[in-house]
């Protein structure tokens, strides 16, 4: 049995990709390149190109480096010092729940390793499904994407997760919203749609 957690708004309180990006550039910088995004996804340019437009902008830097990275991020997100309380609590209280009763759990994003490593280590989750972005000899990023994690590709990973660990996916558990999440709900037997803004979990 595996439960399977959408990570932004579901049990981050922001997204976690967009919030590393600001702090990695800076407010001025951030707000450039995200409302560049922002164009580009006006203008109809679909989710896997947007999530590669995303990753083109790490073209060039060091893996090691973003490890590092992230996990510094990861720490002042935890301590509350990014954007306020850090987790939809409802969430890691159901994540809490399955660990308790022997379920595997997994942490589904569009983000990618350097953001959600530190994620997985503190919440004890067993499974990572994310964005995967190709690095060249050197271990720097080249700026393309093998594996954009949007909602589809979420699904086919739930799915593909499950088989592995002899899991049926309409035993298992999704936990997500309606839009990030949404992939993620339609793979699964039991799904709980998490509402961020109330902080509440209800049952979809």
């Amino acid at each position: 049995m595996i439960a399977f957690f959408d990570v932004d708004e579901t049990l981050l309180a922001t997204p976690a990709r967009y919030d590393f990006l600001r702090y990695r550039l800076g407010e001025s910088p951030y707000a450039y390149e995200v409302d560049q995004l922002g164009a580009m996804a006006s203008l109809g340019i679909d989710p896997p190109d947007l999530l590669r437009s995303y990753y083109r902008l790490y073209a060039g830097t060091a893996w090691a480096e973003l490890m590092e990275q992230g996990r510094h991020w990861y720490e002042e997100v935890r301590r509350g010092r990014r954007t306020g309380p850090p987790f939809i609590a409802p969430a890691v209280t159901a994540l809490r729940a399955h660990q308790d009763a022997g379920h595997l759990t997994a942490l589904v994003s569009e983000a990618f390793t350097p953001c959600l490593a530190p994620l997985c280590e503190d919440m004890g989750a067993d499974l990572v499904l994310c964005t995967e972005p190709g690095l060249d000899s050197k271990g720097c990023l080249t700026g393309e994407v093998r594996h954009p994690m949007t909602a589809a590709a979420k699904a086919e990973a739930v799915v593909r997760a499950a088989a592995e660990h002899r899991a049926d996916p309409r035993d298992c558990f999704g936990y997500g919203t309606r839009t990030d999440g949404l992939g993620l709900l339609t793979a699964v037997g039991n799904t709980t749609v998490v509402d961020a803004r109330a902080a509440l979990v209800s049952l979809g």
